[in-house]
């Protein structure tokens, strides 16, 4: 499975909230929710947040294996 809690942990860190992620970013709701749900997404997506925050892909989603 793949969790985006590290990119959670990143907005924590520098202070931005879903709303900031919406209006100041661009983000649409579906992108944030999935992001929210752990839902799968497109690599388009993740590369476009990595260019947004300068980061790299380690720091928006790891896998964590499944949960049984």
């Amino acid at each position: 499975m793949m969790t985006y809690d590290p990119f959670w942990k990143m907005m924590e860190e520098r202070e931005i909230s879903t709303y900031s992620l919406e209006i100041d970013y661009g983000f649409n709701k579906a992108v944030i929710n999935r992001l929210k749900h752990n839902k799968n997404m497109n690599l388009s997506s993740i590369d476009y947040i990595c260019e947004v925050f300068s980061c790299s892909v380690e720091e928006v989603v790891v896998h964590v294996g499944n949960k049984k």
